[in-house]
């Protein structure tokens, strides 16, 4: 358990926030109970339930929705509750290298808007932090409610990030060192804001929404641009950062941007098979995507297929040591790059099947994330939820 938890469990009010968190997390779960019901389910008085409801009414985090059924002939029918959808939203915004977006998402997480716009060119500080309020400033609109009803703002960014404090110690693709995003976003929007990792968040949002709701324990690998890695221990998301993409998987004497050779990244990346289609034009026209070469690839071009076939081996290899390592339940595959999975799946699994020990690669399922390129906002969306309204950090608390 959390140490701050345990130094406030015998106060009352601390008593009252966790009732409250747990009573919007069975509501999100399970989306209409009676407060009879809920009473029963958290083994507390319904007096003390309904009047935690009557505050989370006030607030608009919760509504009424009808009668359910009676529990005995003839008797009275319970008031059913639900999240409210209609008067409080969070906003989750994925700053990108090449795009970034921004959605309205409701206290159920659902999307109510979204929109996506090339990253400003230049990757300074100033002009990245203009444009995220310019696009927060349009989701309010767009959200047709007070800015009072926005609650929060879920940020995903790369790099090495402090959740807690907000901070980007360190951000490669964007060359930013020691930023305060936090405190920056939040004094340009004048609303609360909630920063974490971008493969952190992706897997938040594949926890909410996506494959990985029924497993407790998860390795997510965002191949994009770069490689990054998440994990998910007992449905909690590790909050270490780590540098999948730095494993050494060949001998070879490619460089990676780290300063080592032969690292996953160098040679299985977005950027690894952007350079590996360098010398598939004409100098003239530049260099290939890896939308490009996938497209190449898909249409039979000899060089494309074995640049998508040795990332595709080098990640099965790199996921298998993981795998052996922490012997996750599932394996979700996202990133930009993995949009290209018919080419990659097939190199991947021989590999990992090969260096995988038999014991565990029965147990470990590998699956494509099923957010595509929403990964990052939604789980941005996800992440403001669970700060500003489920309260997952002292919930968690509570269970370790």
């Amino acid at each position: 358990m959390d140490v701050a938890v345990k130094k406030r469990m015998g106060d009352p009010e601390m008593a009252r926030e966790i009732n409250q968190a747990l009573i919007l997390g069975m509501l999100r779960m399970h989306d209409r109970m009676s407060r009879a019901e809920i009473a029963q389910s958290l083994g507390v008085s319904k007096v003390t339930v309904s009047t935690i409801v009557g505050g989370l009414i006030a607030r608009r985090f919760i509504a009424e929705q009808g009668m359910g059924t009676s529990q005995e002939s003839g008797g009275r029918k319970p008031i059913l509750l639900s999240l409210d959808t209609k008067h409080v939203a969070v906003i989750g915004v994925d700053i990108g290298t090449t795009s970034t977006i921004v959605a309205v998402g409701n206290l159920k997480g659902e999307t109510l808007f979204s929109q996506r716009e090339p990253t400003v060119p230049s990757h300074t500080l100033k002009r990245i932090t203009a444009q995220v309020s310019r696009l927060v400033a349009r989701a309010v609109q767009e959200a047709r409610l007070p800015k009072s009803g926005i609650i929060g703002v879920g940020v995903s960014v790369a790099g090495i990030v402090d959740g807690v404090n907000g901070f980007i110690h360190f951000s490669p693709d964007f060359e930013w060192d020691d930023v305060p995003i936090r405190d920056i976003l939040e004094q340009e929007t004048g609303l609360r804001v909630i920063v974490d990792n971008c493969t952190r968040v992706m897997a938040l949002g594949e926890k909410w929404y996506g494959c990985v709701k029924d497993a407790r324990n998860v390795l997510y690998v965002n191949v994009g641009y770069g490689i990054g890695s998440a994990l998910i221990i007992n449905n909690r998301i590790y909050d270490n950062h780590s540098e999948f993409g730095h494993i050494p998987v060949t001998r070879q004497k490619i460089p990676c941007h780290c300063g080592k050779n032969g690292c996953l990244e160098a040679v299985a990346s977005g950027s690894a098979l952007e350079a590996q289609g360098t010398g598939m034009v004409p100098p003239a026209d530049g260099t290939l995507s890896a939308r490009e070469m996938a497209d190449r690839a898909r249409a039979g071009d000899a060089a494309a297929l074995r640049a998508f076939g040795g990332a595709g081996r080098y990640l099965g290899r790199a996921i298998a040591i993981a795998t052996n390592l922490l012997n996750p339940d599932k394996i979700i595959i996202g990133g930009g790059v993995s949009l290209a999975a018919d080419l990659l799946l097939a190199p991947l699994r021989t590999e990992f099947e090969a260096q995988t020990m038999e014991v565990i690669r029965k147990h470990a399922r590998i699956e494509i994330s099923t957010l595509g390129r929403d990964a990052g906002v939604r789980g941005a969306i996800a992440l403001a939820l669970n700060a500003c309204v489920f309260n997952s950090a002292l919930v968690d608390g509570l269970a370790t």
